[in-house]
């Protein structure tokens, strides 16, 4: 049976991608690019955004984000929202005809590849000309709201290395216990967003960071959680009161397996196994 530590920082390796997994999507992304360089009217550049850019994504993977500069505007881009996902879609049918039509969706569209098992989200955007910001489509409202997904890096990035490096592994597991309990009301950039401000220095190991991270977020979560670029709304304005309550709670129930996990650790290492194992599911092996 392995250590409690080894078992933990072997089931955090099990969520990165492999090198095949890497050099299929880092070839696959670069023909989604390709064809929207010649196929979307406008489409200046494009680069990964999202958590694939930001080294937060996990297996396996459900989608990987594009961000598509396809104009500038100091304010309202020439189209509307929905034109504009929909000059994409058409652009990304247009390149892959036989495939079903590319999904719309709130500030994407959405392609999938099966036979590779990745999916692509691509963000269509106008460029503010002399700030650093983007405008992004909202679907459902008609909108067109600010955001620059390069800030986003940039600050998860520096929170990782106040957190010694450990912060984005740390990361990875709370997605995937997050993934784990389908009935989570947390989107994953709200858990990410809230784990930016959970440490100022680097916890003694990853079993501590994951009690740590679990107990700040159960009470973060009842408070908003601005756009960390400062440019667009709450990343959370559409959750509700109760959202956040059933987020809370499973939070603090996690922090708290997570608590007793670390006391059983070394005296009853069977036992903190298996608190660790109902937390992350058949991921997290022991022996």
């Amino acid at each position: 049976m392995w250590s409690v530590g080894e078992a933990l920082e072997r089931f955090i390796s099990s969520l990165e991608l492999t090198e095949g997994q890497r050099s299929e999507v880092s070839r696959q992304h670069t023909l989604v690019r390709e064809a929207l360089s010649r196929r979307l009217a406008g489409c200046e550049t494009s680069f990964l955004s999202g958590s694939y850019s930001r080294s937060t994504a996990i297996r396996p993977l459900h989608d990987i984000d594009i961000f598509t500069v396809v104009g500038r505007a100091a304010s309202t881009p020439p189209e509307t929202p929905d034109a504009a996902l929909k000059r994409a879609r058409k652009a990304l049918h247009e390149e892959w005809s036989q495939k079903e039509l590319p999904i719309l969706q709130q500030h994407s569209v959405h392609l999938e590849f099966t036979t590779r098992d990745i999916e692509f989200d691509v963000v269509p955007a106008y460029q503010h000309p002399s700030q650093e910001l983007f405008l992004i489509p909202e679907g459902d409202t008609g909108r067109w709201i600010r955001t620059n997904p390069r800030i986003h890096k940039e600050l998860s990035t520096a929170a990782n290395e106040r957190a010694g490096k450990k912060l984005k592994p740390l990361i990875k597991a709370a997605k995937h216990w997050n993934r784990l309990h389908g009935s989570s009301p947390l989107r994953s950039f709200h858990l990410e967003v809230m784990s930016y401000e959970a440490f100022s220095r680097a916890p003694s190991g990853y079993l501590e960071g994951l009690e740590t991270l679990f107990a700040f977020m159960a009470g973060r979560v009842e408070r908003p959680s601005s756009d960390p670029a400062g440019l667009g709304g709450n990343v959370d304005e559409r959750m509700t009161g109760g959202q956040r309550t059933a987020a809370r709670n499973a939070l603090q129930g996690a922090a708290r397996e997570v608590r007793l996990a670390l006391s059983e650790r070394d005296a009853r290492p069977e036992e903190a196994h298996k608190r660790l194992r109902k937390l992350f599911g058949e991921a997290y092996r022991y022996r």
